[in-house]
Protein backbone atom coordinates (compact mmCIF):
# COMPACT_ATOMS: atom_id res chain seq x y z
CA UNK A 1 0.00 0.00 0.00
CA UNK A 2 3.00 2.43 1.19
CA UNK A 3 4.00 2.82 -3.01
CA UNK A 4 1.19 4.16 -3.65
CA UNK A 5 0.79 6.82 -0.86
CA UNK A 6 0.67 10.39 -3.25
CA UNK A 7 1.19 11.47 -0.05
CA UNK A 8 4.62 9.86 0.82
CA UNK A 9 7.88 11.98 0.50
CA UNK A 10 9.94 10.62 -2.96
CA UNK A 11 12.98 9.29 -2.07
CA UNK A 12 16.12 10.96 -2.16
CA UNK A 13 18.46 10.50 -5.12
CA UNK A 14 22.02 8.75 -4.27
CA UNK A 15 23.92 12.17 -5.25
CA UNK A 16 21.63 14.10 -3.07
CA UNK A 17 22.18 11.81 0.19
CA UNK A 18 25.69 11.83 -0.40
CA UNK A 19 26.07 15.49 -0.86
CA UNK A 20 23.52 15.48 2.86
CA UNK A 21 25.69 12.83 4.25
CA UNK A 22 29.18 14.70 2.91
CA UNK A 23 27.60 18.25 4.37
CA UNK A 24 26.97 16.89 7.73
CA UNK A 25 30.83 15.81 8.27
CA UNK A 26 32.13 18.79 7.96
CA UNK A 27 29.41 20.61 10.49
CA UNK A 28 31.25 21.08 13.63
CA UNK A 29 30.32 18.07 16.66
CA UNK A 30 29.03 15.58 14.12
CA UNK A 31 29.54 12.34 14.30
CA UNK A 32 30.17 10.54 11.14
CA UNK A 33 29.85 6.89 11.27
CA UNK A 34 32.95 4.74 11.48
CA UNK A 35 34.00 1.86 9.94
CA UNK A 36 36.19 -0.80 11.66
CA UNK A 37 37.89 -2.46 8.35
CA UNK A 38 38.61 0.88 6.73
CA UNK A 39 40.46 1.86 9.98
CA UNK A 40 42.29 -1.35 9.52
CA UNK A 41 42.94 -0.78 6.14
CA UNK A 42 44.20 3.24 7.50
CA UNK A 43 46.48 1.85 9.85
CA UNK A 44 48.52 -0.10 7.26
CA UNK A 45 48.62 2.79 5.35
CA UNK A 46 49.64 4.98 7.92
CA UNK A 47 52.33 2.59 9.11
CA UNK A 48 53.86 2.61 5.34
CA UNK A 49 53.51 6.60 5.54
CA UNK A 50 55.87 6.68 8.95
CA UNK A 51 57.81 4.36 7.87
CA UNK A 52 58.73 6.68 4.28
CA UNK A 53 58.94 9.68 5.68
CA UNK A 54 59.81 9.81 9.49
CA UNK A 55 61.37 6.14 9.45
CA UNK A 56 61.74 4.25 12.76
CA UNK A 57 58.68 4.13 15.48
CA UNK A 58 59.86 4.04 19.44
CA UNK A 59 57.17 3.78 21.95
CA UNK A 60 57.81 4.49 25.19
CA UNK A 61 54.77 3.51 28.32
CA UNK A 62 52.84 1.40 25.58
CA UNK A 63 51.07 0.08 28.61
CA UNK A 64 49.21 3.30 29.13
CA UNK A 65 47.33 2.75 26.29
CA UNK A 66 45.20 -0.03 27.65
CA UNK A 67 44.27 2.31 30.76
CA UNK A 68 40.63 1.56 32.32
CA UNK A 69 38.13 3.42 32.25
CA UNK A 70 36.72 6.14 30.22
CA UNK A 71 40.12 7.62 28.18
CA UNK A 72 40.62 10.85 26.19
CA UNK A 73 43.56 10.62 24.33
CA UNK A 74 45.73 14.13 23.86
CA UNK A 75 48.94 14.43 22.27
CA UNK A 76 50.82 17.75 21.44
CA UNK A 77 50.60 19.01 17.82
CA UNK A 78 53.89 20.24 16.13
CA UNK A 79 53.48 18.73 12.29
CA UNK A 80 50.66 17.55 9.96
CA UNK A 81 53.01 13.88 10.70
CA UNK A 82 51.43 14.05 14.00
CA UNK A 83 48.46 12.45 13.47
CA UNK A 84 49.73 9.75 10.81
CA UNK A 85 52.31 8.24 13.01
CA UNK A 86 50.25 8.01 15.96
CA UNK A 87 46.94 6.56 13.68
CA UNK A 88 48.36 2.94 14.09
CA UNK A 89 48.90 2.59 17.73
CA UNK A 90 45.96 3.91 19.34
CA UNK A 91 42.86 1.46 19.83
CA UNK A 92 40.86 0.20 16.90
CA UNK A 93 37.68 2.45 17.33
CA UNK A 94 39.22 5.55 18.60
CA UNK A 95 37.70 8.53 17.48
CA UNK A 96 39.75 11.49 16.02
CA UNK A 97 38.46 15.22 16.44
CA UNK A 98 39.45 17.13 13.64
CA UNK A 99 40.06 20.76 12.34
CA UNK A 100 36.99 20.78 9.89
CA UNK A 101 38.80 22.45 7.20
CA UNK A 102 41.58 19.81 7.32
CA UNK A 103 38.15 17.34 6.13
CA UNK A 104 36.75 19.36 3.11
CA UNK A 105 38.72 18.45 -0.45
CA UNK A 106 37.52 16.13 -2.86
CA UNK A 107 33.91 16.56 -3.17
CA UNK A 108 32.97 15.54 -0.02
CA UNK A 109 34.80 12.52 -0.48
CA UNK A 110 37.68 13.11 2.04
CA UNK A 111 35.09 13.98 4.90
CA UNK A 112 33.10 10.57 4.69
CA UNK A 113 36.95 9.07 4.26
CA UNK A 114 38.05 10.34 7.54
CA UNK A 115 34.73 9.86 9.29
CA UNK A 116 35.04 6.37 8.28
CA UNK A 117 38.57 6.97 9.85
CA UNK A 118 37.44 7.42 13.15
CA UNK A 119 37.54 11.75 12.58
CA UNK A 120 34.58 13.92 14.07
CA UNK A 121 34.58 17.57 12.58
CA UNK A 122 35.24 20.90 15.05
CA UNK A 123 35.20 24.46 14.09
CA UNK A 124 38.06 25.90 16.01
CA UNK A 125 36.32 28.94 15.54
CA UNK A 126 33.48 27.69 17.56
CA UNK A 127 35.15 24.98 19.39
CA UNK A 128 32.52 24.92 22.35
CA UNK A 129 30.03 23.21 19.47
CA UNK A 130 31.62 19.75 19.58
CA UNK A 131 32.34 19.53 23.77
CA UNK A 132 28.63 17.32 24.04
CA UNK A 133 28.94 15.35 21.07
CA UNK A 134 32.94 14.32 22.48
CA UNK A 135 31.01 13.68 25.91
CA UNK A 136 28.59 11.51 25.00
CA UNK A 137 31.41 9.37 22.44
CA UNK A 138 33.32 9.11 25.55
CA UNK A 139 29.96 8.34 27.82
CA UNK A 140 29.48 5.30 24.99
CA UNK A 141 32.85 4.31 25.81
CA UNK A 142 35.02 5.31 22.39
CA UNK A 143 38.45 6.61 22.95
CA UNK A 144 38.69 9.83 21.57
CA UNK A 145 41.71 11.39 20.48
CA UNK A 146 42.26 15.44 20.53
CA UNK A 147 45.44 18.15 20.13
CA UNK A 148 45.12 20.48 23.14
CA UNK A 149 46.82 22.79 21.42
CA UNK A 150 44.38 22.99 18.98
CA UNK A 151 46.74 23.69 16.31
CA UNK A 152 50.30 22.97 14.96
CA UNK A 153 53.27 24.83 16.68
CA UNK A 154 55.92 24.54 13.73
CA UNK A 155 58.68 25.26 15.75
CA UNK A 156 58.14 22.68 18.15
CA UNK A 157 57.16 25.34 20.99
CA UNK A 158 54.42 24.17 23.16
CA UNK A 159 51.20 26.38 22.79
CA UNK A 160 48.97 27.36 24.97
CA UNK A 161 46.87 24.10 25.89
CA UNK A 162 43.07 24.77 25.84
CA UNK A 163 40.33 23.50 28.66
CA UNK A 164 38.27 21.07 25.96
CA UNK A 165 40.06 17.78 26.76
CA UNK A 166 39.25 18.82 30.71
CA UNK A 167 35.53 19.73 29.71
CA UNK A 168 34.95 16.51 27.89
CA UNK A 169 36.51 14.68 30.53
CA UNK A 170 34.72 16.08 33.75
CA UNK A 171 31.69 16.61 31.82
CA UNK A 172 31.61 12.70 30.69
CA UNK A 173 32.57 12.02 34.22
CA UNK A 174 29.68 14.00 35.52
CA UNK A 175 27.44 12.59 33.35
CA UNK A 176 28.18 8.94 34.26
CA UNK A 177 27.63 10.09 38.02
CA UNK A 178 31.52 9.21 38.79
CA UNK A 179 30.04 6.03 38.87
CA UNK A 180 33.12 5.07 36.00
CA UNK A 181 36.28 6.42 35.81
CA UNK A 182 37.18 8.98 32.85
CA UNK A 183 41.13 10.00 32.29
CA UNK A 184 43.32 11.66 29.98
CA UNK A 185 46.41 10.16 28.56
CA UNK A 186 49.53 12.53 27.79
CA UNK A 187 51.23 11.62 24.69
CA UNK A 188 54.36 13.56 23.61
CA UNK A 189 55.26 13.31 19.96
CA UNK A 190 58.71 13.56 19.41
CA UNK A 191 60.75 13.91 16.42
CA UNK A 192 64.20 12.82 15.81
CA UNK A 193 64.39 16.09 13.84
CA UNK A 194 62.59 19.13 13.25
CA UNK A 195 62.20 21.87 9.82
CA UNK A 196 59.84 24.16 10.60
CA UNK A 197 59.61 25.45 6.81
CA UNK A 198 57.87 21.95 5.95
CA UNK A 199 56.16 21.11 9.54
CA UNK A 200 52.51 22.00 7.94
CA UNK A 201 53.17 20.42 4.40
CA UNK A 202 53.56 16.85 3.65
CA UNK A 203 55.21 17.67 0.21
CA UNK A 204 57.66 20.32 1.80
CA UNK A 205 58.72 17.55 4.01
CA UNK A 206 59.90 15.36 1.73
CA UNK A 207 62.56 13.24 3.65
CA UNK A 208 63.93 16.01 5.72
CA UNK A 209 62.21 14.54 9.11
CA UNK A 210 63.13 10.93 8.07
CA UNK A 211 65.03 10.64 11.86
CA UNK A 212 62.60 8.74 13.53
CA UNK A 213 59.90 9.83 16.54
CA UNK A 214 59.82 8.82 19.55
CA UNK A 215 55.64 8.50 21.00
CA UNK A 216 55.42 8.56 24.77
CA UNK A 217 52.31 7.59 26.22
CA UNK A 218 51.84 8.99 29.97
CA UNK A 219 50.07 7.74 32.80
CA UNK A 220 46.79 8.60 32.68
CA UNK A 221 45.51 11.36 34.80
CA UNK A 222 41.75 10.33 36.34
CA UNK A 223 39.22 12.89 37.14
CA UNK A 224 38.47 11.34 40.37
CA UNK A 225 42.11 11.54 41.74
CA UNK A 226 41.86 15.78 40.93
CA UNK A 227 41.72 18.22 43.59
CA UNK A 228 40.37 20.28 43.26
CA UNK A 229 38.23 18.85 40.11
CA UNK A 230 38.58 21.65 37.66
CA UNK A 231 39.01 22.35 34.63
CA UNK A 232 42.35 24.32 35.47
CA UNK A 233 43.54 21.64 37.60
CA UNK A 234 43.56 19.09 34.72
CA UNK A 235 44.86 21.10 31.85
CA UNK A 236 48.07 21.45 34.02
CA UNK A 237 48.57 18.11 35.10
CA UNK A 238 47.65 17.28 31.42
CA UNK A 239 50.27 20.10 30.51
CA UNK A 240 53.41 18.67 32.75
CA UNK A 241 52.73 15.34 31.95
CA UNK A 242 53.54 16.55 27.96
CA UNK A 243 55.90 18.24 28.05
CA UNK A 244 57.55 16.30 31.14
CA UNK A 245 59.64 13.82 28.94
CA UNK A 246 62.97 15.22 27.27
CA UNK A 247 62.84 15.92 23.50
CA UNK A 248 65.51 17.63 21.75
CA UNK A 249 62.87 18.94 19.07
CA UNK A 250 60.51 20.43 21.19
CA UNK A 251 60.42 23.52 23.62
CA UNK A 252 58.33 25.08 26.66
CA UNK A 253 57.40 28.45 25.94
CA UNK A 254 57.43 30.94 28.87
CA UNK A 255 55.19 29.77 32.27
CA UNK A 256 52.60 32.77 31.76
CA UNK A 257 52.43 32.03 27.77
CA UNK A 258 51.29 27.76 28.66
CA UNK A 259 48.57 28.68 31.07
Amino acid sequence: MGIFNRNAKPRKSWLARYREYAANCTTSGFIPTEHRGFQRFVKLMSRLWTWIQVGKVTIVGRENLKAAGRIIYCPNHSAMLDAIVLYPFMPLGTRFMSAVEEMRGMGGLKAILMGAAGSYPVDRSRGRSVIPASINLVVKGAPVTLFPEGKISPTGQYLEFKKGAAWIAIGACDALEHKETVGIVPIQICYGTRDPESATDFLKMKLTWRHGVTITFGKPIFVHELEPVTPEALIERLKDGITGPACDTTSLADQDDTK
